[in-house]
């Protein structure tokens, strides 16, 4: 498969006391890749959800991820199924491990899907880390600023 797109996070899916369950379109090699993240509007808070049927949500997969990238979580709450409540919003995001489990051997057979999915990996990769510079505090390329420590004012 080929990577066409850049996004490794949904939108917001706003609460509404009636649905719990929500789709993202980004391709993930295992439900453990998958993160939820929930925010309450009205304190600002944000928390990072458990993955697992007795925690907060599961994931499920598409089972061909290569064609058909991505799948749905289902929010839950002691086993059962439980709406996202009006106040709550969530956002569906991936957090691929930062390994490279993949070992071409030499007289071994040549797989191409092995190669695709370590490449597709290692643009994930690169996705994610995109996505938290893009959210991170940046200097202009011109500021002679010199460590990492801030001592000028804003």
């Amino acid at each position: 498969m080929t990577i066409n797109t850049t996004t490794r996070k949904t939108s917001s899916f706003v609460g509404n006391g009636n649905t719990h369950t929500y789709p993202f379109a980004f391709k993930v090699f295992t439900d453990a890749d998958v993160v939820v993240k929930k925010l309450e509007a009205a304190t600002s808070i944000e928390t990072t959800l458990t993955l697992g049927a007795s925690n907060d949500y599961i994931v499920t997969l598409s089972a061909d991820q290569n064609s058909n990238a991505g799948g749905s979580i289902t929010l839950k709450s002691g086993g059962n199924n439980q709406n996202l409540a009006s106040g709550f919003s969530i956002v569906i995001t991936s957090a691929v491990t930062p390994l490279q489990g993949t070992d071409l051997t030499n007289q071994g057979g040549f797989y191409p899907e092995v190669i695709n999915d370590a490449l597709d990996k290692s643009v994930i990769l690169h996705q994610q880390q995109q996505t938290e510079l893009d959210r991170s505090i940046r200097f202009s390329l011109t500021n002679a600023i010199g460590s990492l420590e801030i001592t000028e004012n804003a």
